[in-house]
């Protein structure tokens, strides 16, 4: 999305006069948008002594687009507010609203202030980021508004579906108040209809605002506004008289309305989300009613009637529908974590689905620990061990990749690891403050991290990697720091583990860290790492232990071989891997190198005779891949390459291979299927190469040679033949259609 952001507030005496204006806009924003804009943002402070009240507002603008803005004042003699706006471009009736809904943008830290310096600023890629959500501050306000939620629900139904319903006019002490009604409205409603529910959470004129939702302060000024309101104006000022009456008894929308409230009475909102996946109107008693039926939720007699009478007309088995929910790509990480403990309560098979589950938790886990660790998400990880060793296993790899952000999920949830738990990448993250705290450098807190992950560096280089970033972040070692690493682990480990350049350009010259078998006046450790002399096959990596030949699974594992100049010929893994470095690494308009941080070896000699992109990219589709060739396709983001490799697993050889070895099929899947969180290049290749050129070909396979491909997977990891059986599975639409039209063979 291109969201354009717009700041309005007093500007002081300049050329063109003191007053309120826009002060900083994107570029391109028309100026009859601003005009219209202006009188959207403009805020009035409340009577003096009381709440200092937000204004977050969702407007419809005359061309059919929207206006989100939060108002906020800033202090001073009715100059000191500052509103801050950003413009929803796509118009009613253009197809559905993707992203968050705008009401979440609430207690956003995205929301300024102050005008931003530097000229106009950037477009917005969505909405305004979610602010703090607090469970239980909400389930509060929601038992202490019980008796007006069953006709605010009837309300708001109405002002989104009948036109000229009357608007809904909220009085509470704070605008957070007001966007919690806001916040409920839009969980029963229907995801698009939420889209267009506009509001403003706070505002001294309801008589003027154009929004269908309008929170205002308790006040004498208030209530003589309120005076003058139109006709019919449904107006809720909880703990004040009676609430509205919702309708006539009987109504079916007030069995809907009251089966609502008593499930949000129940806080299990997340059933708003299930019902959408049965038949019936969005707005339909009976589904709701049965399902709230179903979680043990107590309903009145009109409530009862109308499960029942649904049930009998729609015979629908729990296990196929919580299949169903589980496979919903709307719903939230933690909603599908409650969803798995239900089935299990209920007996109901979910091998299937366990795998994409456990990938979307540990994603959300990952980009948003605080929001995601909730009650559900806490409780799965609790109850169910299948689901509890795939995240983690997921977050693992998650670590190795980002281990700043594996440090904030320990810091900011309570997520703890078992003993048993082999997972070394987490556990340096989750020991990684304590220990950098209390190590009297950054040598002793590496060699510290390292024992703690319980995975020797000399087996598995990546280790190394994570610890280092885990120790020093972004900056470089000291000199005595690195020296003293280099010393006593040395260089060909650090080579492995891409952290060479890290270390080599700080350390002290030293002739006792020189490789082995080099002559006596060999250069220092700095020297570029194809320079220097190559070991015996089998020879070990200076103090680490000899290492053996391993299969080498395309991104999943490391590939040996002898390095050139050895005298022996090079095994395949290497060819690849010595034409992915000496193809030059792409550079951005600045000059830098994109991913050298995070493989410094890959780019670091480019040397010519390594052929083309096209050559580059058969060599990297053959037999026995090494880590650090294949990491060039999804770390450097190298269009032409990528490109390149696509076309050729297309190519004749590539399918016939394919169709003829089911190890062959695993390492594509494996490669394919790797590296999710990988740049924009690598995702769209992956997502090509798995749908449009492995899936074409699995489905003319007959089922024992995917049975055998299953087999090589688990070979290189549990999870990875989960992900493929779950792949290999129908999607959502199939699931969706077996459930409403005949039953997928299961």
């Amino acid at each position: 999305m291109n969201l354009p952001q717009l700041h309005y507030a007093w500007a002081p005496p300049g050329p063109e006069g003191s007053g309120f204006r826009f002060t900083a806009v994107t570029d391109g924003v028309p100026g009859a948008l601003l005009r219209e804009a202006e009188r959207l943002v403009a805020y009035e402070a409340p009577e003096p002594g009381g709440e200092v009240p937000q204004a977050l507002s969702l407007s419809l603008l005359s061309d059919g687009s929207r206006l989100l803005a939060r108002s906020a004042y800033t202090g001073g003699d009715g100059t000191g507010f500052h509103a801050h706006a950003v413009h929803l471009p796509q118009r009613a009736g253009s197809g559905p609203v993707r992203g968050a809904l705008p009401i979440t943008s609430w207690g956003s830290p995205q929301w300024a202030s102050r005008t931003p310096p530097g000229g106009p600023p950037p477009p917005l890629g969505a909405v305004p980021a979610p602010g703090r959500h607090d469970p239980a501050a909400l389930a509060e306000f929601v038992a202490a508004r019980e008796a007006w939620l069953a006709p605010f629900f009837a309300d708001v139904r109405r002002l989104v579906e009948e036109p000229g319903a009357p608007r809904i006019v909220l009085v509470e002490p704070d605008s957070a108040a007001v966007a919690r009604w806001v916040m409920l409205a839009c969980s029963v409603l229907p995801h698009q209809r939420g889209q267009w529910l506009t509001f403003t959470t706070y505002t001294a004129r309801p008589g003027l605002a154009p929004q269908g939702l309008v929170g205002v302060l308790p006040g004498e000024r208030t209530a003589a506004a309120l005076a003058t309101l139109e006709e019919g104006c449904r107006i809720y000022e909880p703990g004040r008289g009676a609430a509205p009456g919702a309708g006539t008894g009987g109504d079916v929308f007030d069995v809907w309305a009251s089966t609502a409230a008593r499930i949000w009475l129940a806080r299990r909102p997340e059933l708003f989300a299930e019902v959408r996946l049965l038949p019936g109107g969005p707005y339909e008693a009976g589904p709701l009613a049965a399902l709230a039926l179903g979680a043990g939720i107590a309903l009145d007699a009109a409530g009862r009637a109308a499960a029942g009478a649904w049930t009998a007309a729609h015979p629908d088995p729990a296990p196929d529908r919580l299949r169903v929910a589980l496979t919903d790509p709307g719903r939230e990480p933690e909603a599908l974590a409650g969803l798995l403990r239900e089935a299990a309560r209920q007996g109901t098979d979910t091998t299937g689905e366990l795998p994409e589950v456990a990938r979307r938790v540990a994603f959300a886990l990952f980009g948003d620990p605080g929001r995601a660790y909730g009650a559900q998400t806490r409780a799965g990880l609790d109850e169910l061990p299948v689901l509890r060793a795939l995240v983690l296993d997921r977050l693992d790899a998650l670590a190795a990749g980002d281990p700043a952000a594996g440090l904030a999920l320990f810091a900011r949830t309570g997520l703890r690891l078992g003993a048993a738990e082999a997972l070394p990448h987490l556990r340096m993250c989750a020991a990684a403050e304590a220990v950098v705290r209390e190590a009297p450098d950054g040598a002793v807190a590496l060699d510290a991290l390292l024992r703690v992950c319980g995975v020797s560096p000399y087996a598995e280089p990546l280790v190394l990697r994570t610890a280092v970033r885990l120790v020093w972040g972004g900056r470089r070692p000291a000199p005595d720091e690195a020296g003293l690493v280099l010393a006593t682990m040395g260089a060909a480990v650090h080579r492995e583990a891409g952290t060479w350049e890290l270390f080599a350009p700080t350390a002290p010259p030293s002739d006792d860290r020189a490789e082995p078998g080099a002559p006596a006046q060999a250069a220092p450790v700095r020297q570029p790492p194809h320079d220097t002399p190559a070991k015996p096959a089998g020879a070990p990596d200076e103090q680490g232990p000899p290492r053996t030949g391993t299969r080498a699974a395309p991104g999943t594992g490391t590939g040996t071989g002898p390095s050139p100049g050895t005298g022996t010929l090079p095994t395949p893994a290497a060819e690849a891997e010595r034409a992915a470095e000496t193809w030059p690494t792409p550079r951005t308009e600045a000059g830098a190198t994109p991913g050298a941080g995070a493989t410094p070896e890959v780019g670091a000699g480019v040397q010519a005779g390594g052929g083309g992109p096209a050559e580059v990219a058969v060599r990297l589709l053959g037999e026995g891949w090494g880590e650090r060739a294949l990491r060039v396709l999804f770390e450097r983001e190298d269009a032409a390459l990528l490109a390149a490799y696509r076309e050729a697993a297309r190519g004749e050889e590539v399918t016939e291979r394919l169709r003829s070895s089911p190890r062959y099929l695993a390492d594509c899947f494996a490669v394919w299927s790797a590296h999710p969180q990988a740049g924009p290049l690598w995702r769209e290749a992956r997502t090509d190469l798995l749908e449009e050129v492995l899936r074409p070909i699995v489905r003319e396979l007959p089922p024992e040679h995917l049975a055998e491909a299953e087999r090589e997977l688990a070979r290189l990891g549990r999870s990875r033949a989960e992900e493929f059986r779950a792949w290999l599975r129908p999607g959502p639409g199939a699931l969706l259609r077996g459930l409403f039209g005949r039953r997928p063979a299961r």
